[in-house]
């Protein structure tokens, strides 16, 4: 039998212009609020995962970065007493564990990971909570900004590699250690603090005198100590911190990058 649009179109005559105009409004009711509709059933949905990422903050968080997110908390104090660091200050837009440049806010992915990870010797790991939680403690967290950043925050790229630690390329990395001047923080060998910390001239953003990381210990190296979080680290900086960033340095080789890292990472195998 072949198709007919008769049964489906009922009008037979032309419509009345009142009838038109009553159709066309409803059309056009349904057109533009659409996307009021779209956000009632968002924001409860929005609504609750906040008001679960403030339950679990409370718990889990609140001791250490405050209620406020500021990073004073009643423990921050004897965290870091007199010297850096303390607790993160959620509010501002100085994050030291960040996939992206220096200056900008890091990504969910960023805090995700933080909250996923911790921090050695400072901040716990919170794998043990579900991977929702977490990610509501991500968005209570986010609420604390009080810096509106005009972009969306971009990972920056990290150069083809790692490369294999051969001898040649450690002892590229030794040289690029020194050609960076790492040394007047972290020591001519990476084994003590060198001489700005001596002077008293290395201090955080809360002007706490701040201890140079031992580079010998691979396990404590804050934002992890895989390859790629060693080059993310010393590419984007850490900042609020004298960590600053080397990516524009080292932009013109930059493959010695990796050499840098496989150094740092011989460092810990060393006798």
């Amino acid at each position: 039998m072949p198709f007919s649009w008769a049964p489906m179109w009922r009008f037979r005559k032309p419509l009345p212009l009142k009838h038109v105009m009553l159709y066309g409004g409803v059309l056009a009711y349904l057109v533009c609020s659409w996307p009021v509709w779209a956000l009632a059933t968002a924001t409860p949905r929005h609504d609750e995962s906040l008001s679960r990422g403030k339950a679990l903050y409370e718990k889990a968080c609140l001791l250490c970065h405050g209620r406020t997110g500021e990073g004073n908390g009643p423990d921050a104090f004897y965290l870091g007493a007199y010297s850096a660091p303390r607790p993160q200050d959620f509010t501002g837009a100085e994050f030291k564990f960040r996939s992206t440049a220096s200056g900008e806010l890091p990504t969910d992915a960023d805090l995700f990971q933080t909250i996923t990870k911790g921090i050695p010797g400072f901040m716990p790991a919170f794998r043990g909570l579900s991977e929702a939680d977490r990610w509501d403690i991500v968005r209570y967290i986010q609420s604390f900004a009080t810096v509106n950043q005009e972009t969306a925050s971009t990972p920056i790229l990290l150069p083809p590699g790692p490369l294999p630690a051969t001898p040649e390329s450690i002892a590229r990395g030794q040289e690029v250690y020194t050609l960076l001047d790492c040394a007047k923080c972290h020591g001519p060998q990476a084994t003590k603090p060198g001489g700005l910390y001596a002077q008293g001239k290395l201090r955080d953003r809360r002007d706490l005198p701040i201890l140079p990381l031992d580079l010998r210990h691979l396990s404590s190296f804050k934002n992890g100590h895989r390859p790629q979080e060693i080059a993310q680290s010393i590419l984007t900086g850490l900042d609020g911190t004298p960590m600053a960033s080397f990516r524009e340095t080292l932009s013109a080789q930059p493959e010695d990058i990796w050499h840098l890292v496989n150094y740092l990472i011989s460092l810990s195998r060393s006798p």
